[in-house]
């Protein structure tokens, strides 16, 4: 805008005067300084609270993935702990009933006995309640099997399973986690193998120094003896450190807004922010289904293919597409088509985890990406997801009630390279559950040649 020309008293030209007036400043440089200063100081406090509140939102939210996957690792160890149990438990069943053993027990032939424990390492055996052969680790897992005559138990057999830093890695083996997880067995407080004490505050857990988030299990039938996962904080935070970044360009572009607006722009700029944050929730959200949309999830899909290219982690996509529905539009109408829809939308935000994220794909197709998610996890998900859509009642707005059914597309990441090439093995596993009859789950094949199917 142009500056306003200068009042002069009728009849006087201000150039009679011999010099040329200097032009008057629009902002005076202690003007602008104040202006600065008052903008930032009433600025920061609201932009500094919004970063902490950020940075702990994406710290939460990974230490919930944390969680998850840690959860999941325990159980997998634990089954696989049992499964030894059961084992042990047979290989001293099969020795009890052994005649031989049983007639050197009855006979107290403890030459007979010693024999048979040089050809069963790790078995212990018992006359009455003493010892008299075999040799069990120092901390060990043991499942016994009693002899008794009458009533009255004349021997014992026990089998052990050795507690210690190989058969923590074995069972680190049997569950999906991550590169710098670890699984340890710690018994009263002190870490079998290593020595190491433990110490646990809430879910933060140190040891050798080293600071980590854990989740404990005890073993069962055995006092004092735990199984702890355990994922360093510096991997959480590294995992975090993408979004503490991005909020930090945030912050630093919004301190470069400020000083634009003490500059004299305030009305427009403050015009367009709120323009913008408004197209910016348009384009991350499908107006339909308040879901995320396609732009949503491409982003979201491209952050979390590197993320789990960082962190070797496992990453699976569901995608969901409704059945005949075209049909649905046509004879009953777009409105009806619209409320169904609604509906499925919510089916799948309220089945997903929190962890996961749903967006609608295009048109009657939705997508559902898990990180941290093996190919049993993604099966699991996406037999719930269908069943859960073809068990739904959707009322429509002229008050008739209608049910429909889905067909389910399944790929995890595996060796791919592009996260194109999960999208294609997903979407080529849902064309195959399309081809078999609809109203069913299709996991891609690990080799990306065939789809296989699950459910129907």
């Amino acid at each position: 805008m142009a500056p306003a020309a200068p009042a002069t008293s009728p009849g006087h030209d201000p150039r009679s005067d011999g010099r040329r007036r200097p032009a008057q400043r629009t902002v005076s440089r202690r003007a602008l300084l104040q202006l600065l200063v008052g903008v930032l100081v009433v600025g920061v406090i609201p932009i500094v609270a919004t970063v902490h509140i950020l940075d702990a939102n994406a710290l939460q939210n990974e230490r919930a993935r944390t969680d998850s996957a840690l959860r999941a690792q325990l159980q997998g160890a634990s089954q696989e702990l049992g499964q030894l149990g059961d084992d042990a438990s047979n290989r001293a069943d099969d020795l009890a009933r052994s005649p031989v053993l049983q007639r050197a027990i009855i006979a107290s032939d403890r030459s007979a006995i010693k024999k048979i424990a040089a050809g069963a390492p790790g078995v212990l055996f018992y006359l009455r309640r003493e010892r008299v052969a075999g040799h069990g680790p120092p901390v060990a897992l043991a499942r016994s099997i009693s002899l008794t005559v009458n009533g009255k138990r004349i021997g014992t057999v026990v089998a052990t399973i050795a507690l210690n830093r190989r058969l923590a890695a074995r069972l680190a083996r049997t569950a999906a986690h991550g590169r710098s997880d670890r699984l340890l067995i710690v018994r009263d407080g002190t870490v079998v193998g290593s020595g190491q004490h433990i110490q646990m505050h809430g879910r933060t857990v140190q040891v050798g120094g080293h600071s980590y988030r854990g989740l404990l299990s005890r073993v069962p039938n055995a006092v004092g003896i735990s199984l702890f996962a355990l994922r360093p904080e510096k991997t959480i935070s590294a995992n975090v450190r993408p979004y503490q970044h991005r909020i930090l360009y945030a912050a630093l572009g919004s301190f470069a807004l400020l000083i634009l607006v003490a500059l004299g722009f305030a009305r427009p700029i403050l015009n367009a922010l709120g323009d913008f944050r408004r197209v910016a929730s348009q384009a991350a959200t499908d107006g339909l289904t308040s879901l995320a949309n396609r732009r949503s999830f491409d982003d979201e899909l491209a952050l979390e293919w590197r993320r789990a290219e960082r962190v070797g982690d496992s990453l699976a996509l569901v995608l969901v597409d409704l059945d005949n529905f075209k049909s649905i539009n046509d004879e009953l109408g777009h409105q009806a088509g619209d409320a169904v829809l609604r509906r499925v939308a919510t089916i799948l935000d309220s089945s997903a985890r929190q962890v996961d994220f749903a967006a609608r794909y295009g048109g009657e197709e939705f997508a559902v990406l898990a990180p941290e998610t093996d190919l049993r996890g993604a099966t699991t998900l996406a037999e719930r997801l269908c069943a859960d859509v073809a068990a739904a009642t959707i009322e429509l707005p002229d008050g008739r009630e209608l049910s429909v059914t889905a067909s389910v597309g399944v790929a995890v990441k595996g060796d791919l390279d592009r996260a194109e090439k999960l999208v294609a093995a997903a979407d080529e596993a849902l064309y195959e559950a399309k081809r078999g009859g609809k109203n069913r789950v299709m996991v891609a094949d690990p080799q990306r040649e065939t789809a296989t199917t699950v459910s129907a």
